[in-house]
């Protein structure tokens, strides 16, 4: 028993380092893809930019898009 006394102690302390490490690179994965990520403020604001696209594609008449631009407001 004299020999295997701190083996508890030490098999603790790779364990806990090793989920430590985990937690880390977790939360760098996180925060990267987090802000990675594009942001839109509102709802409405990522609706206005769509339908700006599609009138801009073409896809859209100038009244419907008056008509649904105003709808958002």
């Amino acid at each position: 028993m004299h020999g295997y006394g701190w083996m508890w102690p030490m098999g603790g302390m790779m364990v806990g380092w090793l989920l430590l490490t985990v937690l880390a690179v977790g939360l760098v994965v996180w925060l990267a893809v987090s802000y990675a990520r594009p942001r839109c403020d509102d709802d409405t604001d990522a609706a206005r930019r769509i339908l700006a696209e599609r009138y801009a594609h073409g896809e859209l008449d100038t009244e419907e898009y008056t008509q649904r631009a105003a709808a958002l407001r």
